[in-house]
């Protein structure tokens, strides 16, 4: 069977969420299903190897027991595309590559492989999503984030690339569609993409569920110290308080999983937040999510003594609000192999609204 090549239009589209669907529903349907991702930029040091996180979600959520090293042959470090210029040498890399792909299609009768990117990412040294498609005599899904002119006009590019590879192009998902706006998004994306050549093959809903992060998760991410309720860091974070104001205005903005950004020195807005964690109306809210304080401010001892008996989870950063709530505005966490209900709702999201029939065809 033809190895099949999930790309995308851009950053945090939605791919590797699709591909966890993917592979569980062709494992469903009886499927040997391998995994590559030959081109890796974010990468974790993994058995002593440079794997990228991708892969090392797929060895330990699927009980794939291919060698890591075969699965992301080649990690982008820093430097990597400096080094690459001033030798143009692409041979080395294509025949890594190819030789772990040649040892993963031994074992597995169809192959994923996840591109980074959109079609273009990696030309800077000679392997673009295009090109290493072409190597694999891949065919190509691309994932895109829901919408309409964007999407499409993004989509546009990227096909432009695959024709001029001779790429096969099977069809495009939208993904994280607002579901008030699904049934539309299904029917103009449909027609859009008709014009460019290709069709839509998914159109998947926005879900709240895939997008929660724990607070472990941010401490681990930004370098953020814990000051106190270390066991409590898988709490799920929903909802984000910048708690700058008064403490009568911050009790508007408590919800579910709520994380509560604040100075170090706004003792009443501390204070507030731990009796709140006593009260029954925000007890369940506020465990389950935490506070950050700000702007390398320590409360005094008393304060700080009631915060490592609370049941909150606090973390601790030099970093001032305005710069902290910055990079909670943008932030995305990938999903991780103990996110089993992330996981399995992938599965679920899949099946539900992607053409499954179009993808086994090529494959």
């Amino acid at each position: 069977m033809k190895p099949l090549y999930i790309s995308a239009t851009g950053q945090d589209s939605g791919k590797t969420s699709v591909i966890c669907g993917l592979i569980q529903h062709l494992h469903h349907l009886g499927h040997n299903v391998g995994y590559i991702k030959p081109v890796g930029q974010r990468y974790v040091i993994f058995e002593n190897h440079s794997v990228d996180e991708d892969a090392v979600l797929m060895l330990q959520s699927f009980g794939i027991k291919d060698q890591p090293q075969d699965m992301s042959p080649i990690a982008v470090a820093e430097g990597f595309t400096a080094k690459f210029i001033m030798n143009p040498d692409v041979s080395p890399l294509e025949k890594q590559i190819l030789e772990s792909f040649e040892r993963l299609k031994k074992q597995h009768s169809t192959i994923i492989v996840e591109g980074t990117g959109h079609a273009g990412v990696g030309s800077c040294f000679g392997l673009s999503n295009a090109r290493v498609a072409q190597m694999l005599d891949a065919d190509v899904i691309i994932v895109a984030s829901g919408g309409i002119g964007k999407p499409i006009d993004e989509v546009n590019l990227s096909l432009a690339l695959f024709k001029q590879y001779n790429v096969n192009v099977v069809g495009v998902i939208l993904n994280k569609i607002f579901p008030q706006k699904l049934q539309k998004i299904r029917s103009i994306g449909a027609a859009g993409l008709k014009l460019l050549g290709t069709k839509l093959i998914g159109a998947i809903p926005f879900n709240s569920e895939l997008s929660i992060f724990s607070i472990g998760q941010v401490a681990e991410e930004f370098g953020y110290q814990i000051l106190s309720g270390g066991h409590l860091l898988n709490n799920k974070i929903e909802h984000t308080v910048v708690a700058a104001m008064e403490p009568q205005n911050v009790l508007k903005y408590i919800d579910k999983n709520t994380l509560i950004i604040t100075p170090g020195d706004r003792i009443d807005n501390i204070l507030l937040t731990l009796a709140l964690s006593e009260s029954s109306d925000y007890h369940e809210k506020l465990c389950s999510g935490g506070i950050i304080l700000t702007g390398g401010l320590k409360p005094d001892t008393t304060i700080l003594s009631l915060l490592l008996k609370s049941n909150i989870p606090v973390l601790f950063t030099n970093e001032d609000t305005f710069s902290v709530t910055s990079k909670m505005k943008d932030l995305h966490f990938k999903i991780r192999s103990d996110d089993k209900n992330k996981i399995a709702r992938t599965y679920e999201l899949l099946k539900d609204n992607v053409d499954i029939n179009a993808v086994l065809k090529n494959i």
